[in-house]
């Protein structure tokens, strides 16, 4: 009885593992992938909030939600400047206030 050559024993062995390795890094990826879309999806939900004729006080914390979103640095802070401009209404100020200590907070955050 002749011998099995130890390639294919070995690539027996190896390629189950590796298919397996490669779907558990394909799976890992996918939740990554689906996380950062939530993520965004949540983001984009506070701005239709801000947006809506909902009372100020849901709106402030709204808006201070935005400071978890550190990777839209940029948009939050133009936002914060260029929008206080825009409020008016009951509670104004409240929201102007909250505007420029959600932009000065992203301000300090950096890259």
């Amino acid at each position: 009885m002749a011998s099995v050559p130890l390639w294919v024993t070995l690539v027996g062995f190896a390629a189950p593992l590796l298919t397996l390795a490669g779907s558990a890094f394909a799976y890992v990826l996918k939740i990554y992938l689906d996380a950062a879309e939530r993520r965004r999806g949540q983001f984009f939900e506070l701005m239709q909030f801000i947006d809506s004729d909902r009372p100020s006080a849901t709106k402030m914390a709204a808006i201070y939600e935005l400071r978890r979103y550190p990777e839209h640095r940029d948009f939050i802070v133009r936002f914060c400047t260029t929008q206080s401009a825009n409020v008016s209404g009951v509670g104004a100020q409240i929201l102007i206030d909250e505007m420029a200590q959600t932009r000065d907070a992203m301000m300090r955050t950096g890259r």
